[in-house]
């Protein structure tokens, strides 16, 4: 196992070709700014801004973006005017908190302050935030329980968290197998998954509440870089087999149809390191 540190390995990928796509796909680009600004656009933000209520309400809320990263989900929340903390262990320039303090200085309606801290002992005072916010995080989570009830401690009452795109397995085979085959993972270690039930009842533990399970295909969250339109065409193929073209276009603009379709994508999906969000209240 090589001893890169996340931002030599994100540096080493920029660099070979073959790898661009999923740079650009995890928005790593060399120019941050660039990257911040495709996800504040994307479908998945917004349907993150639909999940938490930010779409239709003028209310300025307190967010920690917990595992910030470099700053991409700071960037676009507080581009719609809301207060947010973010907070990560590593600082570095490229993929840590400067490079997140650098693109709070490009938000004009809003605000980023940057915080150095691991999700296991957060230095917040309780019932803070109004939402704690995650991206790829909680299966970094050196505790997951302990972390989560952090999350919990420091929102207030009727506060929401929003965990997304976190990596599910069935068992320990599946775990190794997922590891194995991650890029990042081969290069600086520091992956996990866990089974969709550990998610579940950790969150519960930590005194969450009505537990919302997004499956991978409930939601472009989860199945970004496919997008909705790429699955409206596939459910219009999939129709078009079975009843012909002229029925397949009407049936598939059907909402009721679409619904148990991804249902019936998601029940296929199975592979390690499928991706699972959560929305929970406090």
């Amino acid at each position: 196992m090589s001893t890169y540190t996340y931002e030599e390995s994100v540096r080493w990928m920029r660099q070979q070709p073959e790898h661009s796509e999923l740079v650009k796909l995890c928005y790593l680009d060399e120019e941050n700014y660039t990257a911040a600004q495709r996800f504040a656009s994307s479908e998945e933000f917004t349907e993150i801004t639909k999940l938490l209520g930010l779409n239709n309400s003028s209310k300025k809320f307190k967010i920690l973006d917990l595992g910030c990263g470099n700053g991409i989900a700071s960037y676009a929340l507080a581009s719609l005017g809301h207060d947010v903390v973010a907070v990560d262990p590593d600082d570095s320039a490229s993929v840590g908190l400067t490079a997140t303090q650098k693109l709070g200085s490009m938000v004009h309606n809003g605000s980023i302050s940057t915080v150095q801290a691991f999700a296991e002992s957060l230095p917040f005072s309780d019932s803070t935030f109004d939402i704690v916010y995650t991206r790829q995080a909680l299966h970094h989570f050196s505790d997951l329980y302990k972390g989560l009830n952090e999350c919990s401690r420091v929102l207030k009452p009727n506060g929401l968290l929003l965990a997304t795109r976190e990596h599910v397995i069935n068992n320990d085979i599946q775990l190794q197998e997922f590891l194995e085959n991650h890029l990042l993972h081969q290069l600086h270690a520091g992956e996990n998954a866990y089974p969709l039930e550990i998610y579940t009842s950790a969150l519960y533990k930590a005194g969450f509440r009505k537990v919302k399970t997004l499956a991978p295909f409930a939601n472009v969250v989860n199945h970004f870089p496919t997008s909705n339109a790429d699955i409206a065409g596939m459910l219009y193929e999939s129709l078009s087999r079975k009843v012909g073209r002229t029925p397949a276009s009407f049936l598939a603009k059907v909402s009721l149809f679409e619904k148990v379709y991804r249902y019936y994508l998601s029940r296929k999906c199975n592979f390690p390191g499928r991706l699972y969000s959560f929305l929970c209240s406090k």
